[in-house]
């Protein structure tokens, strides 16, 4: 059985999911959406895989619609507990974000628990859970296609095979790399400087940094798997992600890696019920009215709600990559750039003053870049207008989008 919803992020929609909380598991008071009551609660997001690294794990307390983030708990002390002998404790990188002293991988069959203590002194600890065994991808595969919305696009898919029949329970998620040339990059830039009412324009060399970058992201939803009920632990053809045909990350290069949790009954029960709900694992930080019940308690106060799940899983990777020109060699990307030439309003008083400060905030907002060097103005008097061609920033500027750096992994 699969499941893959798309995460829902508007207030209505989000307050349908309130609603349905409120039906299924009740609520001891009323939800007041006049007065947006928010309860406030732990929330604990800690996924541990047999791949050695330093694990990570994130602390953050409930936020409302009107808060654009999680807030995070800080100065809190963490520990993982393997098989009741050896302790793995956590350091505070950034805020509410930990990670693990030492690098370690969970083994397949032992036993594992979090304790985390904040800085309150409040005490939570996790239920043992066992790790499952690894199973590998069989491949990971590319393919054009139209999806159920009518979109033509590329189709990530995904096959695996675990001939032991124990692994059962699958999540997945993927992090995505593309490669992106700004089309109307040029080595010429424009500065502009003012003193008083003289205004100065100069060229620039323009950096050789902005015109190839690299566009990273990662999924947003909850993609799950369940083998239990078929003949065969065996999974065919599942989908990781789609991309439309004139969307940024397949304008030239693209690549996935795709991550395999084999993981236990009990966190497939838990991220079913969370994705039924949201459909994104942002509902770790996002407030309910009624309470998702994971593997983790208070041992300070046995009634306090803590929200999240201590998922101990075997991790698979694999990545692929492919070029625009393998799928939709037919159909070139384009992006929206056109020039455009600012000209002065000689309606307005002091015309040529207003023309001048306007191109200084054209420049100076970052928002455009210069297509075309054409000779400088004197400076006044005479006064002659100006006259630049710009384009939107990222077709003259990657970095609007991505990040010049290579990847590591990155191969061409």
């Amino acid at each position: 059985m699969n499941i893959n919803l798309r995460n829902y992020n508007s207030p209505l929609k989000a307050l349908f999911f309130m609603i349905g909380f409120i039906t299924l598991f009740g609520c001891t008071e009323p939800f007041d959406i006049e007065n947006d009551r928010i309860e406030d609660f732990l929330v604990i997001n800690a996924t541990v895989t047999d791949q050695v690294s330093n694990q990570r794990i994130v602390l953050s307390r409930t936020f409302g619609f009107e808060e654009s983030e999680p807030i995070p708990e800080e100065g809190a002390s963490i520990v993982i507990i393997e098989n009741n002998l050896t302790e793995y404790p956590f350091n505070e990188n950034s805020p509410g974000e930990y990670y693990s002293v030492q690098e370690f991988g969970v083994t397949a069959g032992n036993e594992y628990k979090l304790t985390v203590r904040t800085a309150n002194g409040r005490s939570y600890s996790s239920q043992k859970v066992i790790a499952p065994q690894p199973t590998s991808i069989d491949r990971v595969y590319a393919k054009r296609m139209v999806n159920d919305q009518g979109t033509d696009g590329i189709g990530v898919f995904l096959d695996t095979f675990d001939p032991t029949g124990n692994s059962l329970y699958y999540r997945y998620g993927f992090e995505e790399t593309s490669k992106f040339t700004a089309p109307n990059w040029i080595s010429t830039d424009i500065t502009s400087s003012a003193q008083g009412s003289d205004v100065t324009f100069a060229y620039v060399e323009r950096p050789e940094s902005e015109r190839v970058c690299y566009i990273s992201g990662r999924s947003n939803s909850i993609n799950i798997a369940n083998t239990s009920s078929l003949t065969e632990d065996r999974i065919q053809d599942l989908s990781i992600n789609f991309i439309p045909v004139d969307d940024i990350r397949v304008s030239e290069r693209y690549s996935i890696l795709v991550k395999q949790y084999v993981q236990t009954r009990e966190a497939q029960s838990f991220y079913r019920v969370l994705n039924d709900f949201s459909g994104s694992e942002s509902l770790f930080s996002q407030i309910q009215p009624g309470f998702i019940r994971g593997n983790i308690v208070s041992e300070t106060d046995t009634d306090e709600n803590v929200l999240g799940y201590f998922d101990v899983s075997s991790l698979a990777e694999e990545r692929i990559f492919f070029n625009r020109s393998e799928f939709i060699s037919e159909i070139p990307f384009v992006l929206d750039c056109e020039p455009f030439t600012p000209e002065p309003d000689l309606e307005v008083p002091n015309a040529y003053q207003r023309f001048l400060q306007s191109l200084i905030g054209l420049i100076r907002g970052n928002t455009v870049r210069l297509l075309n060097p054409t000779p400088l103005p004197p400076p006044p008097p005479p006064e002659v207008f100006p006259v630049f061609t710009f384009v939107p920033r990222i077709c003259g500027d990657c970095t609007a989008v991505g990040k010049s750096e290579v990847p590591e992994f990155w191969i061409d």
